[in-house]
């Protein structure tokens, strides 16, 4: 639309507000058609269907939504044809708010009192002895599920129990024992032999069994040699453990085997090798001494929460 059309258009709105039969529908279809735009072409432009184009230009707004799509749509109309909205939207009806009728009553009731409406949220119409029990339900099931077991407690901050601790104890007595008095009952026998080969006297032939006595008297001088070997065989492997405390350990090969997978108390020891490289977990790195290859490695930097975690390649 010109500058020129646009003024006229912009007039004949002003005086139409002065000739009560001219309308809002009158006035879009005149500016329309004084800008030479089809209403298939503004529909298109508005993207609204043509139907309803026709039906804001012939004033049937009835056939529209409401009052409110009514002059939102003028609008847009005024503004693709360039035209001020002004008289067009005073011809156009408002909306309408219908006022509160005079015998409707507001309701005030708290819904503390015990007469509260029915339409209140179902949290606030139980009774305050069924929300207090839900809630305790729900937090002990919470407790029960983020509860570490009583075993790994006892495992990582608790000894080991007393009974398994004398169970152990003294079976391995009982097997140092046996060990040590069958090695003293074989070992004077040749001896004996020996001695009598040698010297051919009665005397002689008879002080081996007094020889003999303070070997099989004293376990101590054969256990001491079978300790020492147990603790030679155990620091062959490629990693050996030694502890001070209760503790567990892991030791998993390239291939994923598991080499080692111990629960181990105070004083003991243990080895193991592999296909490197080996994965090592150490239950409790405060209480557990690692030895990698005959020397002595620090857990401390690779501790966290008292489980240490390395690879050895």
């Amino acid at each position: 639309m010109s500058d020129d059309a646009r003024m006229a258009a912009d007039a004949r709105a002003q005086a139409s507000l002065l000739n009560p039969g001219t309308s809002a529908g009158a006035l879009l279809r005149e500016a329309r058609e004084n800008a030479g735009l089809h209403i298939g072409a503004l529909a298109a432009t508005l993207k609204v269907p043509v139907k309803k184009l026709e039906a804001l230009e012939s004033d049937r707004l009835e056939l529209l939504p409401d009052a409110v799509f009514a002059r939102a749509l003028a609008a847009t109309v005024c503004r693709i044809l360039k035209l001020d909205p002004s008289p067009v939207m005073r011809l156009l009806p408002g909306q309408v708010t219908p006022p509160l009728q005079a015998g409707i009553k507001i309701s005030t009731a708290s819904f503390d009192r015990p007469g509260m409406s029915w339409h209140a949220p179902l949290f606030f119409r139980m009774p305050k002895a069924v929300v207090v029990s839900a809630s305790l339900l729900v937090v002990a099931t919470l407790a029960l599920l983020f509860m570490p077991s009583l075993d790994r407690l006892k495992l990582k901050f608790g000894k080991p129990p007393a009974n398994a601790a004398g169970t152990m104890g003294s079976a391995g007595t009982a097997s140092l024992t046996e060990t040590t008095i069958a090695r003293a009952a074989v070992e004077p026998m040749p001896l004996a032999g020996a001695l009598a080969a040698a010297s051919g006297t009665s005397a002689m032939s008879a002080s081996p069994p007094a020889l003999a006595t303070p070997a099989s008297a004293v376990p101590g001088a054969n256990a001491t040699p079978l300790l020492l070997a147990d603790t030679q065989a155990a620091a062959t492997g490629l990693v050996v453990f030694k502890t001070r405390g209760p503790t567990w350990v892991e030791v998993t090969d390239a291939g994923g085997v598991v080499q080692l997978r111990k629960t181990m108390g105070g004083g003991e020891s243990a080895s193991a090798s592999g296909a490197l490289p080996l994965s090592v977990i150490v239950g409790r790195a405060d209480s557990t001494d690692v030895l990698v290859r005959g020397k002595s490695f620090e857990l401390a930097p690779l501790t966290k929460d008292n489980v240490a975690r390395f690879q050895i390649k």
